[in-house]
């Protein structure tokens, strides 16, 4: 059964509408929506109706109009406002009712959250007055495809446009100075974003999981690159970063797998630990000789990496630096260099020699560890320790001479190097490590002289090989 309800506006004009017994307020400010006068049509996409029954507000939306208004007239406005998708919905309306949307010249800042979730939103355009886009303020915009951000705007905030899977590209007004942190994570169809030379920061993981995203030019402008800035960016196949940059943040460009080409310049002084893990494309690097440090993992995973050169900048080269980077064949060490980090060249299968130079003292553990092609070693009269593992399972080192600054083979050092023919071993060794003798040969194991000399108490056979037998080593303080 339907019913009149007459609907007066502030303005004193009235009309009549029509409503059945299964009309919701939802519906029944639908209909008032678009019937109610609006100053500026700009900004109905930002208004809601209020209704008044009996000088008390009409709330609710799934509440039946018939229960809710006992008489037939009522009063109705617009409350202009900036609004988000949750005061559309308390108001009667649906967020899937704001697919396009143009703010009003009159609004300096979106704030935060405003339009959060509103998931039909597809076009959003932004007047000159607008100067801050607020945090998540179009976080999970699914629909999203087209913004315009204007040349007013000198921040986009944290988590921004976060999720909005539907934006393909973006251009960024050479007004905008900071890029926030999260701010366009997740947008995985954005193919093409502009970068300013306004922009100074580039946040943490502002573009990570941008999956469609071919490449980037980073302006000279940007001295601080973000850590995760483009992580899981598995499309991006070429970055060109400018001078102006000092610091490749952590995991910067991680699991970027389609990434080849990568310009690092002579600003820079930190590559920072992840930063280019799991590049899996990535053929060559030029490490730049301001870099003083290679950061934990730095490299890890770059399978198609065949070479590098590392400048003697450098003085740290950090754990598991180049680690699983199975098609490295040459490596360089600048005399800098005074560590050699545990794991820094595990399962570099394709590593045939290597120079240790004279600056290092110390090789980690596991430094070189299963280097499967490894067949020559060159260890440099500085080293004092050879760690736990560094060298185990190079089965093609057939041999290698320990300088006379050496005092301790580590643990398993040399365990499963089953090439390995001859060893020298100097007077300055005091300990040689559980396992580190393994399959060094067996007339060099038998030989008096030998024992005699590192004073070893015992060799005990597990099992014999060809050539080489492998023992389990006890062994005193020379004495």
């Amino acid at each position: 059964m339907a019913r009149e309800i007459t609907v007066r506006q502030l303005s004193g004009e009235e009309d009549s509408f029509v409503v059945s017994t299964h009309t919701t307020i939802r519906e029944f400010k639908r209909q008032l929506h678009a019937w109610l006068p609006c100053e500026d049509e700009s900004k109905r996409n930002m208004s809601s109706v209020e209704v008044v029954v009996g000088g008390k507000p009409l709330l609710g939306k799934e509440e039946l109009v018939s229960a809710a208004i006992p008489g037939t007239e009522v009063l109705a406005f617009l409350s202009i406002q900036p609004v988000t998708c949750s005061s559309f919905s308390n108001s009667g309306r649906d967020p899937d009712d704001v697919r396009v949307l143009e703010i009003p010249g009159d609004v300096i800042q979106i704030e935060a959250h405003a339009f959060r979730d509103c998931s039909s939103l597809a076009k959003v355009t932004m007047p000159n007055s607008v100067n801050v886009v607020g945090d998540c303020a179009f976080k999970d915009c699914s629909s999203l495809a087209s913004v315009t951000i204007p040349n007013s705007v000198t921040r986009i905030g944290f988590c921004a446009f976060q999720g909005c899977i539907s934006l393909a590209s973006v251009t960024i007004p050479d007004s905008v100075t900071d890029i926030g942190d999260c701010a366009f994570e997740g947008c995985s169809s954005l193919a093409k974003v502009t970068i300013p030379n306004s922009v100074t920061r580039i946040g943490f993981c502002a573009f990570q999981g941008c999956s469609s995203l071919a490449s980037v030019t980073i302006p000279d402008s940007v001295t601080c690159l973000g850590d995760c800035a483009f992580r899981d960016c598995s499309s991006l196949a070429e970055v060109t970063m400018p001078n102006s940059v000092n610091v490749v943040g952590d995991c910067a460009f991680k699991d970027c797998s389609s990434l080849a080409i990568v310009t690092i310049p002579n600003s820079v002084t930190r590559i920072e630990k992840q930063a280019f893990q799991g590049c899996r494309s990535l053929a060559s690097v030029t490490i730049p000789i301001s870099v003083t440090r290679i950061g934990l993992c730095a490299f890890q995973c770059c399978s198609s990496l065949a070479s590098v050169t590392i400048p003697d900048s450098v003085t740290c080269l950090g754990d598991c630096a180049f680690r699983d980077c199975s098609s490295l064949a040459e490596v360089t060490m600048p005399n800098s260099v005074n560590v050699v980090g545990d794991y820094a060249f595990q399962g570099c299968r394709s590593l045939a020699s290597v120079t240790i130079p004279i600056s290092v003292t110390r090789i980690g553990l596991c430094a070189f560890q299963c280097c499967s092609s490894l067949a020559s070693v060159t260890i440099a009269n500085s080293v004092t320790r050879i760690g736990f593992c560094a060298f185990q399972g190079c089965i093609s080192l057939a041999s290698v001479t320990i300088p006379n600054s050496v005092t301790d083979i580590g643990d398993c050092a040399f365990e499963g190097c089953s090439s390995l023919a001859k060893v020298t071993i100097p007077n300055s060794v005091t300990r040689i490590g559980f396992c580190s003798a393994t399959c060094i040969g067996e007339r060099l194991l038998k030989a008096a002289s030998f024992r005699s000399r590192i004073g070893l108490e015992d060799f005990v056979a597990s099992s014999q090989r060809r050539s080489s037998v492998s023992i389990l080593v006890q062994c005193r303080r020379v004495q």
